[in-house]
């Protein structure tokens, strides 16, 4: 494979990250109507009474989300190519990324799997309904623990790479290890049905969805950056490369 096929792959995956998010956002968000979402305090008849009048609109939006976890493959696989050039060669860093990035992969497909489970027999006990809703609910917004480790990577790829024209600059490694904080709180979650952490609240629904975004949003400007510069060094050493096998 030449590098200009090289280079579209990786652009490819660095216009994955936006494809994902608008995947997620709109098959949960949109779609299947989670966003604003159902408030905790709801009981058992109220949950299962949306299943049942909303089950097909629930059961499209969750498939796309779905296929998001495929989309957001090739951005995973770019941003691992280059954490591996920091590293000279693939080490922790990268497969901390990399685990990261399956972790995420599992926190957007399994949540989406309750829901549509959920909606796939919306004339179940209203009980085993509101159980699986929880589940994916508390899945979807309280799994962060795995996704962090994405954020984490590339904050230490930034900040331990001295070479001047670094993929991940330094403010890139501030600006994730500043998304890693503003999310912690969103694990209080856990613990409050109503209020500000709960999973319809600021802590636990609002800011972990613009942090969420903003992870993609910086590191899909970051990496196509990285692209562009990479495009051009190999354009500059082509000539020298064709005179040396000359």
């Amino acid at each position: 494979m030449d590098e200009s096929a090289k280079s579209g792959l990786l652009m490819f995956g660095a216009w994955s990250a936006l494809l994902y998010l608008a995947a997620v956002l709109g098959g949960w968000g949109l779609v299947a109507g989670f966003l604003p979402a159902t408030p905790p305090t709801h009981t058992a008849e109220q949950i299962s009474a949306l299943f049942q009048s909303d089950y097909v609109r629930i059961r499209i939006g969750m498939l796309i989300v779905m296929f998001a976890a495929l989309i957001f493959i090739p951005f995973a696989a770019a941003m691992t190519h280059f954490i591996a050039q920091v590293e000279r060669g693939a080490g922790m860093l990268t497969y901390t990324f990399l685990l990261g990035a399956a972790g995420n992969m599992a926190l957007t497909f399994y949540p989406a799997i309750w829901w549509l489970v959920a909606a796939f027999r919306p004339d179940r006990s209203a009980e085993l309904i509101y159980l699986m809703n929880d589940l994916a609910w508390l899945q979807f917004l309280g799994g962060v623990s795995l996704y962090l480790a994405m954020p984490l990577a590339v904050t230490a790829a930034a900040l331990l790479d001295r070479r001047p024209e670094a993929p991940f600059p330094r403010w890139c490694g501030y600006a994730n290890l500043w998304l890693t904080v503003m999310i912690l709180p969103d694990q209080m979650l856990f613990f409050f049905h109503s209020g500000p952490f709960a999973w319809n609240g600021l802590f636990g629904l609002w800011i972990p969805v613009v942090v969420f975004s903003g992870f993609f949003l910086l590191n899909f400007y970051v990496l196509r950056q990285a692209i562009f510069r990479a495009r051009l060094t190999s354009m500059s050493l082509s000539p020298l490369l064709a005179a040396a096998s000359s």
